[in-house]
């Protein structure tokens, strides 16, 4: 099962941790170059970091040294 938003993919069901009761992970690959800032839907990463939005929490994925997936959909 996918969701889209402006064309992009947000979500895959195929990108599940197995083993893991994980909501369905961000494609990330297809999220680049739009404003992160214009969606208010909190995630919880792993971190124990609310993200403002599945944008925000794929461009710091990129930048994070560690294994960085959602935990859960809300705020932490």
């Amino acid at each position: 099962m996918e969701f889209s938003m402006m064309g992009f993919t947000l979500f895959s069901s195929t990108d599940l941790t197995s083993g893991a009761d994980l909501p369905p992970q961000p494609n990330c690959q297809d999220i680049r170059n739009i404003r992160c800032d214009i969606l208010n839907n909190p995630v919880c990463g792993n971190d124990g970091r609310t993200y403002g939005n599945i944008c925000t929490f794929c461009s710091l994925k990129r930048l994070s040294f560690t294994p960085l997936y959602v935990a859960r959909n809300g705020a932490c």
